[in-house]
């Protein structure tokens, strides 16, 4: 738009005697720039007018469709016009646990399937890591309970290190002269297990914090990893 009228300045303000252009050649040159003149757009928008009368199209409601409180403000889709909603006329059912933990459950069947296609070596001890690694576990979050499911099919004896165990499933292992230990971790310290790439330096193991966390792994019957050292202490106490 500048140029053009730049262009405007110079051809109108230009003298007829300068030799340059003849009279009839700065005539159409005048006509064609204030042509282009009537073209241009400008560079913003007229405002809105609402609210004066309905040839404007934009009369009484201003555009809003009616009245009230749905012209003045938005009304929210659960309002039911001043009577009791309906979610607070039904009763609350059940309740959010915030203590539950996100536990892969493992069963015995799919162990000896896995052992027998070779994706697990039972020769080895067998941690939640190669679980994961050999996708007989998936998206460990808190850790992974040991089931009996399936031990009718399970011969193969190991030595496996879970977060929590059945006393089925460890009395199937140990009947065939494998081991359970069931060990706590908390989530730095299972990121770490199943991600050590993740970690420049490993973080030290951390012990349960919580009473039933502590009153787990000390129980000897589900082969607590702590259960171990409560048993030495009370040998040193003797």
């Amino acid at each position: 738009m500048n140029s053009i009228l730049f262009s405007t300045r110079r051809l109108l303000t230009l003298p007829a005697q300068s030799g340059l252009l003849s009279a009839g050649q700065q005539v159409s040159a005048r006509r064609s720039v204030m042509s282009a003149l009537g073209n241009v757009s400008t560079a913003y928008k007229k405002a809105k007018r609402v609210g004066r009368g309905p040839s404007s199209g934009k009369g009484k409601t201003s555009g809003r469709g009616m009245n009230g409180q749905k012209q003045k403000e938005s009304v929210h889709p659960w309002f039911e016009g001043g009577q009791t909603p309906l979610h607070k006329t039904l009763p609350k059912i059940g309740f959010t646990n915030t203590f539950a933990q996100d536990i892969v459950k493992l069963n015995l069947g799919r162990l000896q399937e896995w052992i027998d296609k070779g994706r697990i070596n039972p020769r080895q001890p067998i941690t939640m890591k190669d679980l994961l690694d050999s996708r007989a576990c998936r998206g460990i979050k808190d850790g992974v309970k040991l089931l009996a499911d399936g031990k009718e099919n399970f011969k193969t004896p190991i030595n496996i290190t879970v977060s929590r165990a059945s006393k089925e499933a460890i009395k199937c292992i140990e009947e065939l002269g494998g081991t359970v230990t069931t060990k706590y971790y908390n989530r730095l310290g299972l990121r770490a297990l199943l991600h050590p790439e993740y970690f420049s330096t490993l973080p030290l193991e951390a012990r349960p914090i919580r009473r039933r966390d502590i009153e787990y792994y000390k129980n000897a019957g589900v082969r607590g990893y702590l259960s171990k050292f409560q048993s030495e202490d009370q040998k040193a106490t003797e």
